[in-house]
């Protein structure tokens, strides 16, 4: 029971750990933020951090695992060659986002935080984006890739769109000083569509379409 129990806390506190690390990278950056004041926020030593982490580029990489391994998973299951390529690229705007704004802080982190003076933590999340790489060149190559496509190599595509559904998460801040309640919880569904429409159709065609339907 005295075993389980010492299991136990030591789970708890590598979570707490991530828990205050996570937010505080966010929210002031990874270099700004030291060791010591997260263990300070997670209640524990620093000598808790180095046994379950090793170092602070350990402990960023750890965050980088944990979200790029929950953005790929939602590429696999919704890019599946099952359904039509809009149909999927829908299913798969909807579900990106929908994981970004449940871990929104992770989002930041991983976006934002990118050492120059740390090439190691480049060529790590580099190694993820070669993943992603992999997984929508294979897509877009079952599906001829498109009309549209033809001639956006696959980490230009990934790249693009990425960045299109995380802008929502990074300019929140400021979005909301420029117009205080455009950005609410309910809007992220009103956002995919948006992104939906503008990635498969462009804004000049539903432009267009708006004009004919009027």
């Amino acid at each position: 029971m005295v075993k389980q129990q010492g299991r136990q806390k030591k789970s708890s506190s590598r979570e707490r750990i991530l828990d205050v690390a996570v937010p505080l990278f966010a929210s002031q950056g990874y270099g700004n933020t030291g060791l010591r004041e997260i263990a300070k926020a997670a209640d524990v030593n620093l000598a808790m951090i180095n046994y379950f982490f090793g170092s602070k580029k350990a402990l960023l990489k750890e965050i980088l695992d944990i979200f790029f391994s929950g953005y790929l998973e939602v590429a696999r299951r919704e890019l599946n060659n099952e359904d039509e390529f809009a149909v999927q690229i829908q299913n798969f705007i909807h579900s990106a986002i929908k994981y970004f704004s449940s871990c929104r802080d992770y989002l930041l982190v991983t976006i934002n935080e990118l050492p120059h003076d740390a090439p190691e933590i480049i060529e790590y999340k580099a190694g993820w984006g070669r993943q992603m790489n992999d997984i929508l060149g294979r897509y877009l190559s079952d599906h001829g890739r498109s009309q549209m496509f033809s001639t956006m190599p696959p980490v230009a595509f990934c790249s693009l769109l990425t960045s299109m559904m995380a802008s929502r998460f990074l300019f929140t801040p400021l979005m909301q000083q420029v117009q205080p309640g455009v950005i609410t919880d309910d809007s992220v569904q009103d956002y995919a569509e948006m992104i939906c429409s503008v990635f498969l159709h462009g804004i000049s065609e539903n432009q267009e379409e708006s004009n004919q339907n009027q």
